[in-house]
């Protein structure tokens, strides 16, 4: 970004500034999006892992129950 600082002029209508800038908020937008993906998966995993321990145990309460017969 540091060559864009140093020729500030027009390119086709757009100054490199205004580029510059609409590139590092792009930026923030994805980072953003980015960080709200991770934590909607992370929660799904959870929420997966959390419901096959529950069934795994009801499993085991089940086996256990049955040998003691």
């Amino acid at each position: 970004m540091g060559l864009a600082l140093v020729k500030v002029t027009e390119v086709s209508g757009a100054c490199r500034k205004d580029f510059e800038t609409a590139l590092l908020q792009l930026g923030d937008i994805t980072r953003k999006v980015e960080q709200r993906l991770t934590i909607s998966v992370n929660n799904s995993i959870e929420q997966h892992y959390e419901e096959q321990l529950y069934e795994y145990e009801q499993v085991k309460l089940t086996i256990h129950s049955l040998l003691k017969q």
